[in-house]
């Protein structure tokens, strides 16, 4: 009977710190506005190659803000590395992880066989002003250099459905 009622408290805890985590995950969506300028930042590659979001003016971005721990992060990158292949021609994703070693980052991107740029923010400051509190944290931003979309968690059918409507 005590192992019963044991098993039972455990589970309500364990469903309550989920459905806790899901509610928190839909509320922390980033800072940054939908329709809004996307704000420019510089910042480098592993490789030491110079990024500046401006530069990408006239092609969709996708950024996505990750942690190499994130098994969210991992699944939704490996996504992404699809979503490069496919649209090659019309957008570039750029990989922002967030205050992580250059070298736990780059075996990351190694195992992950990433195929697009992976910037570090050592010092936070993107992440910052793009508002992102929870990882992984997707954004979309259009030709224009506008904010077109924002996701939190696993969000690759929804992005695909949002650059089908921005090739339109």
């Amino acid at each position: 009977m005590v192992r019963t009622i044991f098993i039972i408290l455990l589970y309500l805890s364990i469903l309550s710190l989920c459905c806790c985590g899901i509610e928190s995950i839909r509320s922390d969506l980033p800072q940054v506005k939908i329709g809004s300028k996307a704000p420019d930042f510089d910042s480098y590659t592993l490789d030491g190659e110079e990024v500046r979001l401006n530069n990408y003016r006239g092609k969709i971005v996708i950024l996505v803000f990750w942690k190499t721990w994130c098994e969210a992060c991992k699944q939704e990158l490996q996504e992404m590395t699809y979503l490069q292949e496919k649209y090659s021609n019309y957008l570039t994703v750029l990989a922002i992880n967030m205050g992580e070693s250059k070298d736990k980052v780059r075996f990351f991107k190694r195992r992950l066989r990433l195929n697009f740029p992976v910037l570090l923010d050592h010092d936070l400051k993107i992440s910052s002003n793009y508002g992102i509190i929870v990882w992984p944290t997707t954004i979309l931003i259009n030709k224009d250099a506008t904010v077109h979309w924002t996701g939190v968690g696993i969000e690759t059918e929804k992005i695909k459905k949002e650059i089908e409507s921005l090739l339109k």
